[in-house]
């Protein structure tokens, strides 16, 4: 059932689809020098907009205990920890003397250029870091954006519906997205399941509100999600996002109106 997307035709078959896929890297690939797993973890655990959390049944005060040891103690000391880690201001990494100074040049023009070769279009586009300890799972969740995860370092695996509605209709994924975000996903039989194990280089689509959980290996897990909203071809938005934007013309509060992460 995996979805391997090889040409720009199917390319605009299938983004606006419930199920994720991905990019043949024939077709189109992602390529740039980072410094190790473990060196990005050290830069990033000490700034403040990262966000970070060691997984275990810890009390709040525990978890921030843990979180703290974490970002101060030596990196070898705490490296093995069961964490997840997310930064989104990579701006702050482009100056000449950071580790993301060609971070614009070798992976978002040429991301944003070849997005806008497709004839697809978009309101936002934004790079996030997202870190997995070894052997450790996301939560279940749905995302209110379609994401690209470039896997860096260390493997990844995806895990999707066949059929989201099913499990999660975008109706509760929009008006009452409490209900899942989060919580124990639903049991279902395995065929129902699509996965696709992400080596690094991979390139995956995630649909804009379709549940989905991430699961690491035993190894440092890094990948570059990068984010957008408001994504259109020939001026029509793909059908989830129809839903959420007829919510926000009810409930404009909720609306994001620009986003300065490009």
């Amino acid at each position: 059932m995996q979805i391997v997307v090889r040409t720009m035709e199917e390319l605009r078959q299938y983004w606006n689809s419930k199920q994720n896929f991905i990019f043949d890297p024939d077709f189109f690939r992602l390529e740039m020098e980072l410094p190790p797993a473990v060196d990005i973890v050290d830069v990033l655990r000490r700034e403040k907009d990262s966000v970070i959390a060691i997984k275990g049944d810890y009390s709040e005060a525990e978890q921030e205990h843990m979180v703290e040891k974490f970002k101060t103690r030596p990196i070898e000391q705490v490296i093995d920890y069961p964490f997840t880690l997310s930064h989104f201001e990579l701006a702050k990494f482009y100056g000449a003397d950071q580790f993301l100074h060609d971070f614009q040049n070798k992976i978002m023009a040429p991301w944003r250029t070849f997005l806008a070769s497709t004839g697809l279009t978009w309101q936002r586009c934004y790079p996030i870091f997202f870190i997995s300890g070894k052997q450790c799972t996301t939560g279940y969740h749905v995302d209110v954006s379609h994401v690209v995860a470039w896997q860096v370092y260390g493997t990844k695996v995806f895990n999707g519906y066949v059929d989201p509605e099913k499990y999660a209709p975008i109706e509760v994924c929009v008006d009452e997205r409490d209900r899942i975000q989060w919580k124990e996903r639903p049991a279902c039989p395995a065929e129902e399941v699509i996965s696709y194990e992400m080596q690094p280089g991979a390139l995956l689509w995630n649909q804009l509100l379709t549940p989905h959980w991430v699961e690491a290996s035993d190894e440092i897990a890094v990948s570059v999600n990068i984010s957008h909203g408001g994504v259109r071809y020939k001026g029509e938005f793909c059908d989830n996002e129809q839903v959420l934007r007829a919510r926000w013309d009810k409930h404009p509060q909720e609306a994001w109106l620009t986003d300065l992460r490009y």
